[in-house]
């Protein structure tokens, strides 16, 4: 984890988590390909929101990163929050999401796929294979 600071990366270990700078860095494209504007606003949240609260030695980096992916996410398609859970089973869940186990954003759309916004770093195989089914 190179890019990543020292505070975050002590936070994704503590909460079990992958880096998910790689996945939000896949939704600024993509919102970026969609809504110049929005990719704009999308940009000064995230130095607002995410790099302002760096410096914090209150605020779990994690749950910064995570809040700011959940808004990234429905900025780019309206939907809902869902934890998944070691053996697959979906649960809705709302923000502040919880920090630790899978979340995914599910558009409201029935024929869009959703993204995943945080995935263990010991993700199981019924994990995995949900954000395979279920999300870009």
């Amino acid at each position: 984890m190179a890019d990543v600071s020292d505070a975050y990366a002590r936070s994704l270990e503590k909460h079990g988590l992958e880096d998910v700078q790689p996945l939000y860095r896949a939704l600024l494209r993509k919102l970026k390909s969609l809504d110049a504007a929005a990719y704009e606003e999308a940009v000064a949240r995230y130095r607002e929101d995410v790099e302002a609260t760096e410096t914090t030695s209150d605020t779990d980096p994690a749950a910064v990163w995570l809040a700011y992916g959940c808004w990234l996410a429905g900025r780019i398609e309206p939907g809902s929050l869902t934890t998944i859970a070691d053996n697959g089973r979906a649960e809705a869940t709302t923000e502040p999401p919880p920090l630790g186990p899978m979340l995914i954003h599910l558009p409201e759309a029935t024929n869009r796929r959703g993204f995943v916004l945080a995935m263990p770093s010991k993700a199981t195989p019924a994990q995995r294979e949900t954000a395979a089914l279920l999300c870009e």
